[in-house]
């Protein structure tokens, strides 16, 4: 009975997707925004590629979440899902998931690979010495 219980919720939580809770600091970034949300704005951003069905991207999610919480009015954090987004997805190359990319004042440099911890004080450190 357990593992049935344990399975149900699994499959809840893929069905729900990942930052649809109304109290998610995580703006949700796709193909048809990404040009006015984050590459033409004058903000910096840390962007989450991440799928639905990615047991890492799973367990980065409350990470991320409350990274975003600590770094409002600072840095934004959006998520993409790879899966829905296939422009950006390609554009930025994205080959393995979760991929965390940071966004700075000059978009037209380009994004910069985080390669750190992937937990919320590591995330938020390093936004902190990004700022």
């Amino acid at each position: 009975m357990v593992q049935k219980a344990t399975i149900l919720s699994l499959l809840i939580l893929m069905v729900q997707g990942m930052y649809e809770s109304s109290t998610s600091k995580v703006e949700k970034i796709t193909d048809a925004n990404f040009q006015q949300k984050v590459a033409n704005s004058d903000e910096l951003w840390m962007i989450e590629f991440y799928s639905n069905g990615c047991g890492h991207c799973r367990n980065l999610e409350p990470h991320w979440d409350k990274a975003a919480r600590v770094m409002k009015g600072v840095v934004k954090f959006g998520a993409v899902d790879v899966d829905a987004s296939q422009q950006l997805s390609s554009e930025y190359k994205i080959s393995g998931i979760p991929t965390i990319k940071f966004f700075g004042f000059n978009k037209k440099k380009g994004a910069e690979d985080y390669n750190s911890g992937r937990t919320s004080d590591d995330i938020v450190k390093f936004s902190m010495d990004k700022v």
